[in-house]
């Protein structure tokens, strides 16, 4: 009789500390679930949505964009106003890509007084080189670590690994407004 009773309380112990377990892993399922809402959050393109791996912020209006958005509206940009003035500036330097060196061409040769670039979310001028975000870095290696990739994560561009990623868009003496 007293083996009995010594398992029905070893039996309701297990059962409370099972209890407790399901409680814990159901608490800790939706902090995971928090974190990834707010990684997400936080790491989302103001373009694309998708989440950015590098992040980079417009000064002028603090619309935080990944690379390769912020990169093609800029470039679909300049090639506008490149096209605009196609009458007087030089076939070679109207094919694509426009690169660095074609950028001082065109500041250097005349062609180019002002280059206008806006924000594509709100349409501020943009006068500054994009500015990368490190400040969750940290907190996103650590979570992606945790947590997996996010859904919809913006791919790597090759050209951040490019000191100067903006050189091809903004000259350091050009005047943008």
């Amino acid at each position: 009789m007293q083996e009995l009773t010594k398992l029905r309380i070893a039996k309701k112990r297990a059962e409370k500390a099972l209890c407790r377990a399901r409680a814990m892993q159901e608490d800790l399922k939706a902090t995971v679930q928090q974190i990834t809402a707010a990684r997400d959050a936080v790491a989302r393109c103001d373009i694309c949505k998708g989440c950015a791996a590098r992040q980079f912020i417009l000064v002028e209006c603090g619309h935080v964009s990944c690379y390769g958005c912020l990169r093609n509206w800029f470039h679909a940009s300049l090639r506008e106003q490149i096209d605009t003035d196609s009458t007087i500036i030089p076939e070679y330097l109207r094919r694509c890509p426009v690169t660095a060196e074609t950028l001082t061409e065109l500041y250097d040769g005349g062609y180019l007084d002002v280059v206008l670039y806006d924000c594509p979310v709100c349409e501020e001028p943009v006068q500054m080189k994009p500015t990368e975000v490190n400040k969750f870095s940290d907190f996103f290696e650590v979570a992606n670590d945790v947590l997996g990739q996010p859904k919809g994560r913006v791919v790597n561009d090759p050209h951040l690994s490019d000191p100067d990623l903006w050189k091809d868009l903004f000259h350091d003496e050009i005047q943008y407004v």
